[in-house]
């Protein structure tokens, strides 16, 4: 799969535990490709719906999964801190509705709520940096890209069927 570079950078556990989410994206559809950076990044896409849905990277010496799972509302305590921690990172600089185009007929992405009831949307177009996994998450991570791959395989059905309906009535 060209994550050999990745993958000597790991201990063995942690090699373990990305090649199985690796494995999981390739059944998926989605296929890593080394990005031009100064840091070790493999992000992982897919070619029918031309979205990415995750990166492996290296960070000072550790394994980072970024992942995209907004088409799911609810998740477990590693994934709502994850994205507070993104939402943080620079003092919600980040956060709202970047109006790239993007969004068609609803907002696509995340939104964190704190206790006091403040709000803050993050763009689904962005992948979230998860806090150190371990196999106990694999499953639920598994459960998100499957539930956001589904979320994008609708989507792009629905623009086909869209762009057909708009031709009829031409």
């Amino acid at each position: 799969m060209g994550l050999e570079e990745f993958y000597q950078q790991l201990s063995v556990e942690d090699m373990n535990l990305y090649c199985e989410i690796a494995d999981y994206a390739a059944e998926l559809g989605y296929k890593p490709k080394k990005a031009k950076t100064q840091t070790l990044n493999f992000v992982f896409s897919n070619n029918k719906t031309k979205k990415h849905i995750m990166k492996f990277s290296i960070e000072k010496g550790t394994p980072i999964l970024k992942m995209k799972f907004y088409a799911t509302a609810a998740y477990s305590h590693i994934f709502r801190e994850s994205l507070r921690a993104v939402v943080e990172e620079f003092n919600y600089k980040y956060t709202g509705c970047y109006n790239c185009g993007k969004c068609k007929d609803k907002l696509e992405g995340y939104e964190y709520t704190y206790e006091d009831g403040r709000t803050y949307f993050r763009c689904g177009g962005e992948l979230i940096s998860l806090f150190p996994i371990t196999d106990k998450e694999v499953p639920e991570i598994k459960k998100l890209l499957h539930a956001q791959h589904q979320y994008y395989l609708e989507k792009e059905m629905n623009n086909k069927i869209g762009k057909a309906k708009s031709l009829e009535g031409a």
